[in-house]
């Protein structure tokens, strides 16, 4: 039987196409909408509490800037991803009306008509949010401290190295300082690789 996920990723592709992404991986679909902005939507699946063949569909709805990612990977010694390596993301439910968690139940017969409803959503919500994105760096910077990497060193480097491109190095050290203090109690793994890559970032702003 085909599962659930296989159902949507599949149907999707014709109404994403019709409205110009570009299918990727599995699941994954880009638009390049001008130099070095990428729109990225990831489906998002649950299907283990679902019957067999149906699923919880959502999508997940990325901003990816690649000049800031490349000097973001090549400032912090990480591997860039390509179009898996996105700036800022969310969830399209947060982009409707309702403002929450959003997702489209997915059976055999139902497929393509939630498929449409997705590109359709996608086409209304997500991408005048992406468009802003690409325009003003204030709503990109606010992307990236609400995007969940925003916790880890990914999402700080992102945010301090955009507020210094952007001329605002007093602001990114703001940002570096309060992250500092955060991190002032904890000895983890995570929090030596923050402060690994505050060292960088202080450095780079200091160039």
């Amino acid at each position: 039987m085909v599962t659930g996920r296989k159902l949507i990723e599949t149907a999707l592709r014709a109404p994403m196409r019709e409205r110009g992404w570009t299918p990727r991986a599995s699941g994954w679909f880009t638009r390049a909408t001008g130099p070095g902005a990428l729109w990225v939507v990831a489906v998002g699946v649950a299907s283990k509490c679902a019957a067999p063949g149906t699923a919880m569909a959502t999508a997940h709805v990325h901003f990816r800037d690649a000049e800031l990612e490349a000097q973001v990977a090549g400032l912090c010694g990480w591997q860039d991803q390509g179009y898996r390596t996105t700036t800022g993301t969310t969830s399209i439910g947060y982009l409707m009306p309702d403002a929450c968690w959003h997702e489209w139940h997915v059976e055999p017969d139902t497929a393509d008509a939630v498929a449409h409803d997705v590109a359709q959503a996608v086409q209304t919500y997500a991408e005048p949010y992406l468009r802003e994105l690409a325009e003003d760096p204030r709503c990109l910077l606010a992307s990236i401290v609400a995007s969940p990497s925003y916790l880890i060193a990914h999402g700080l480097a992102r945010a301090v190295v955009l507020l210094g491109r952007e001329g605002q190095l007093g602001e990114a050290s703001e940002f570096l300082g309060q992250r500092l203090a955060a991190l002032a109690s904890r000895t983890d793994a995570a929090a030596a690789e923050e402060r690994r890559v505050a060292d960088l970032l202080h450095g780079w702003l200091a160039r």
